[in-house]
């Protein structure tokens, strides 16, 4: 009994250890999904926007005046940059939204503002798409 009680207990210490080195869909204890929701808070139609989140480009198109667009793509690291891209009428335009990772739960609200000023809150995503009724 005490040899099987070992072995469970290097089993854990074993898990324990190497729990930074399992593949993102097999950590059950930290979230999968990464969300991101950019709102266009601007003048002018934004066209060709495209985030780079995980290094690879999500094309989101283009955003009229007041709206807002949102992407869930799986998690495969545990820190990314995200880059937004984007034409401000005719001027091409590439920010750092921010760096996301396991404190901001991977979620991310970026708003594009007067003149192209881009503002990100980290931590968070826009339900706007959603009919949530709760007060």
């Amino acid at each position: 009994m005490r040899t099987q009680y070992l072995l469970v207990a290097l089993f854990v210490l074993f898990v324990w250890a190497s729990r930074d080195k399992i593949p993102p869909q097999f950590q059950f204890w930290k979230t999968f999904r990464t969300m991101i929701t950019v709102q266009n808070n601007s003048d002018h139609d934004l066209s060709d926007v495209t985030l780079v989140v995980w290094s690879a480009p999500h094309h989101l198109g283009a955003l009229t005046r007041g709206s807002s667009k949102s992407i869930t793509t799986p998690r495969l690291r545990d820190v990314t940059d995200v880059i937004i891209r984007f034409k401000y009428a005719s001027d091409p335009v590439e920010r750092l939204a921010g760096t996301l990772d396991e404190d901001t739960d991977y979620r991310m609200n970026i708003q594009v503002n007067f003149a192209g000023v881009v503002t990100a809150q980290i931590g968070t995503a826009s339900t706007a798409g959603r009919d949530d009724k709760s007060r």
